[in-house]
């Protein structure tokens, strides 16, 4: 054969090894691409087609709109308005700290808070929200550079409208982000509750399935009730999330939606309260530290319940900033205490009403017992001295009630013992324990007795320390509620419900899912004939020329109450100072406690006002004023003032009263 014509021989010139070269090398290449063709189709098809599925679609999950809180008439108190949050989907995300820093840049974030909030939970394939509430300009600008931004996304959220910062700030509360403990804690209950079910049959995976749609665990960064009825009623008002599968392209753009579960909406509650009440109540305290309880003695639904200095719930409407949580917080007049059910004063001259029915039930008095007022009591070497140095004569029951005479309780006291004392309060009142009102800072108060001085201060009860517990101060504390719940069982002739603020939950049309009938805690069994001698007392309080409550008097209304100023300190070394003179924390609180028509009660109001002085002077014209707003439904609510976050179209959210 003609060496020209044979494959790859050399032509002098060496053309042939390299054509040689070539062809080798072309067939070992697609050997090798073979090869790898058959190792990535066969041997990780399954796998890389898995991962292609995943890497095609997206989750995304779907917020659900947070349930309503109106009033008994339902006026919307909290509604919800459209906001906008950041999210981010980790996979698809490249550069998380360049990412970041231009997010921080973009919305005015902290990039350290940004970087701790995409780093707290490693194993969850987003972060949504990472920022929260957009404004509308931090919105714009992250929405022209989103082009540029992998893994992110804006989301349509829902932010809290309150139809007042001040209406009712404690007792409706606030929103605010998930923290890690109560992350925990959630995670903990329901690690808990899916080995009980397990234990009962379920297996692992069916358990956590269920818990999971029953309990609705919260996510981290979610918004969640941190207060009041926001709080105590979270689980209702949250509704269920839902979630989309989404078909996207390699940048994230969305394609298609795969699937979509919706989300079920929260339920409605309606409140007990009555705003016109209780904005009534919230002027009536102004700029004065104090709270306000108006209750229905019936049933015990609450009608009202102001506190004040308050705080504005526009403040936590987009998350509140550091520096005004810390001067909430350091605040001296404590504006974040909801004084109302947390705030736990010495009750004063209103526990005498407590007294009197316990010395009544024990046989230490009846009625017409009398005892001798000279203004003071002497036991051992210490003197307890009445509010009026020089007496008040001979008094039985019914004047001891009206004048508010020291000296009575003080033998009362003396004779009975604080063992008897403490065991009716807690018997007949339900005094000294939570009674369970639809909000978890309630407070217990305190009612103490021999066993509890033990306990707490490893020390005997001395005889002499029961006189200032049967005036209402020593070691006795009572929360307003507390005060108006005592208040509301004389009234009603002696039955102690729970007091109730949810009157209803209702579905998102209207239909209601649950209401709250009156919970019967106890009875007093004790003679009627007990019941009315006091109250016959309460009435001269108001009533009759002399009564330390004159000042609630209304013309043609029957009105039954009983005055308290109680101390903060002893007061001996202000005797000779003028009221102004005293230091502020140093005076006396002032309550006024009442029900009317005294026949045929309808509504107890309770007024306490910290560090005023003596309440028959300033707690009592205020429960007038509470009474007179009640009785005459023409006096107008004051106007409070509206919430300062408001969103771009307000007028679209319809905060009206009906359903």
């Amino acid at each position: 054969m003609d060496k020209h014509h044979q494959p790859f021989a050399d032509q002098g010139d060496g053309s042939g090894a390299r054509y040689y070269l070539l062809f080798w090398g072309m067939v070992f290449f697609f050997m090798i691409l073979g090869v790898r063709l058959w190792y990535l189709q066969v041997i990780k098809g399954d796998e890389l087609r898995n991962k292609s599925e995943v890497n095609r679609s997206s989750l995304v999950d779907l917020p659900p709109v947070r349930g309503q809180i109106m009033d008994r008439n339902g006026l919307v108190l909290v509604d919800n308005w459209a906001g906008f949050n950041v999210c981010l989907t980790k996979k698809e995300v490249g550069d998380a700290p360049a990412l970041l820093a231009e997010l921080a840049l973009l919305t005015g974030r902290s990039y350290e808070a940004l970087l701790a909030r995409y780093q707290a939970d490693p194993q969850a394939p987003q972060v949504c929200p990472i920022v929260s509430n957009l404004s509308r300009e931090e919105l714009v600008a992250v929405e022209s550079r989103r082009w540029r931004l992998d893994g992110l996304r804006v989301e349509v959220s829902t932010r809290r409208l309150p139809l007042s910062d001040v209406l009712a700030s404690h007792l409706l509360g606030y929103m605010g982000e998930i923290g890690k403990t109560q992350l925990d804690n959630e995670r903990r209950r329901l690690e808990e509750e899916a080995r009980r079910l397990v234990l009962e049959g379920e297996t692992r995976e069916e358990a956590l399935a269920r818990l999971e749609y029953e309990l609705k665990p919260h996510r981290a960064g979610e918004l969640i009730g941190q207060s009041g009825v926001e709080q105590s009623m979270e689980r209702q008002l949250q509704g269920r999330r839902g979630y989309a599968v989404r078909e996207v392209d390699s940048r994230g753009r969305l394609l298609r939606e795969l699937k979509v579960v919706q989300p079920e909406s929260g339920y409605n509650i309606r409140l007990t309260i009555d705003s016109r009440l209780q904005a009534m109540g919230q002027h009536l305290l102004g700029d004065r530290a104090g709270a306000i309880v108006v209750l229905n003695p019936d049933n015990f639904e609450i009608l009202a319940l102001a506190s004040s200095p308050t705080y504005s719930l526009s403040d936590f409407a987009g998350g509140i900033s550091s520096a005004r949580w810390k001067s909430l917080v350091e605040d001296k007049f404590t504006p974040m205490l909801n004084r109302a059910v947390s705030g736990q004063y010495p009750p004063g001259s209103t526990f005498k009403v407590v007294v009197a029915l316990a010395a009544l039930a024990e046989g230490i008095i009846t009625p017409d017992t009398v005892f001798h007022c000279n203004g003071s009591l002497k036991l051992g070497n210490h003197t307890f001295h009445c509010h009026n140095r020089f007496g008040h004569g001979p008094v039985d029951l019914r004047k001891s009630l009206k004048v508010s005479c020291d000296v009575y309780y003080y033998e009362v006291g003396r004779r009975m013992g604080v063992d008897r004392l403490a065991k009716r309060a807690r018997e007949f009142f339900g005094l000294g324990r939570r009674m369970g009102v639809d909000l978890l800072a309630e407070s217990a108060g305190n009612i103490p007795d021999s066993e509890w001085k033990l306990r707490e201060r490893q020390q005997q009860w001395r005889p002499g320390e029961t006189l200032p517990v049967a005036i209402g101060q020593g070691q006795v504390n009572c929360t307003p509620l507390q005060v108006a719940q005592f208040t509301a069982v004389l009234a009603n002739g002696g039955t102690l419900y729970r007091p109730h603020l949810v009157k209803e939950i209702l579905d998102v049309d209207g239909t209601v899912a649950k209401s709250f009938e009156p919970e019967f805690i106890s009875k007093i069994e004790a003679p009627s004939a007990y019941l009315e001698a006091i109250k016959d007392g309460l009435e001269a309080v108001v009533g009759e020329p002399g009564g330390s409550g004159r000042r609630a008097a209304l013309p043609g209304l029957r009105i039954s109450g009983k005055t308290g100023t109680s101390q903060v300190v002893s007061l001996r070394q202000y005797q000779s100072y003028a009221k102004g003179k005293i230091p502020y924390a140093r005076r006396d609180h002032a309550w006024f406690t009442a029900y009317a028509p005294s026949d045929k009660p309808e509504v107890v109001v309770t007024v306490l006002l910290e560090h005023t002085g003596g309440g028959g002077v300033y707690a009592a014209p205020v429960a007038r004023q509470m009474l007179e707003a009640y009785f005459d439904e023409s006096i107008t609510a004051p106007t409070l003032p509206p919430p300062q976050a408001q969103p771009d179209q307000a007028t679209s959210w319809g905060l009206v009263e009906g359903d």
